[in-house]
Parts: C-alpha cells; sequence; structure tokens
C-alpha cells in the first residue's frame, strides 16, 4: 500500500522547491517557489547545529526559514518540507529538508554543489525590502584548526 495518493512523484511535486537569487541590487532580486515569483517583504533564514561526532551527523540545532507576504507582512511563512537554494554571487548554498515533521537531523545542506552538512555551524540569511537590510553569512567547522569556526559573509 502507498502512504501517498498517486505516488511519490505527485508527492515531491506539492513540495516547496524555493530559490532566492540576487546579483547584489534590488532590481535583480526574486524569490520564487517551483518557478513562481514569490510577492515577498521579507525573507528570514537561520540554521544553527551542534555537531555531534562530526561524522555527518549532526546533533541538536534548529533551523528557522519563513518569508512574510508583502500583502500580509505580519504572516510567517514557511519554507519546509522541501527545498531552499540561496543563489547570491559566488555562493550557492541549498538546505533541502522534505520531512512532513521537520525533523532537524534530516536537514541536508549543499554548498557549492557539495554535500557539507557535517561542516556547517550556521547559516544566517535576512532580506528586508522595506527596511533596506540585507545581511548573510555562513559559519563552517574548520576541523583541521581544532573545530575553529570561520565566517564568511555571502552577501
Amino acid at each position: 500500500m502507498n502512504p501517498r495518493p498517486n505516488g511519490p512523484r505527485v508527492y515531491e511535486q506539492l513540495l516547496n522547491n524555493y530559490v532566492f537569487s540576487t546579483q547584489g541590487d534590488w532590481d535583480t532580486t526574486t524569490l520564487t517557489n517551483n518557478g513562481e515569483q514569490v510577492m515577498a517583504s521579507r525573507l528570514f533564514v537561520q540554521y544553527r547545529a551542534l555537531h555531534g561526532d562530526n561524522q555527518g551527523n549532526p546533533g541538536a540545532g534548529e533551523v528557522t526559514a519563513v518569508w512574510f507576504d508583502q500583502d500580509n507582512p505580519e504572516e510567517e511563512i514557511g519554507f519546509f518540507p522541501g527545498m531552499l537554494t540561496i543563489d547570491v554571487p559566488r555562493h550557492k548554498i541549498e538546505i533541502v529538508n522534505r520531512d512532513p515533521h521537520f525533523t532537524f537531523e534530516l536537514t541536508r545542506i549543499a554548498y557549492q554543489g557539495i554535500e557539507v552538512t557535517p561542516s556547517i555551524s550556521e547559516i544566517f540569511l535576512e532580506i528586508d525590502a522595506d527596511k533596506n537590510v540585507v545581511q548573510g553569512w555562513i559559519g563552517i567547522y574548520q576541523t583541521h584548526r581544532n573545530n575553529d569556526i570561520e565566517t564568511f559573509t555571502i552577501l
């Protein structure tokens, strides 16, 4: 018995597939979901991981990934289950969690097309068009340097 009506393909098509992209100015900044433009006034993403064994298995952590509609700026709309791609100059980050219950440990992250989940300590992105706020960074564990965290500005 298949728990998903019409099979897994239909379930996959119903998931969110958000893409935030910019070339560095407001005119080139877009947010889409499954190819359709989303009219967002604000975007907020924060991923924080506490790594357990550094063997690809994150310990505990938390993810907040929401956007706010221009017409209803008080309502938070979540990205997951599904995928969020952050495509900015010199950086491409994909955050994936297709679990309907959004179990943190099932979140996977790729940076520049390479799986990096065990190395990520933090991802932060805040875009607020009304307040002209644009900031973002990624923190990566540097295991060859006693697990220091190196932070890279992405926006």
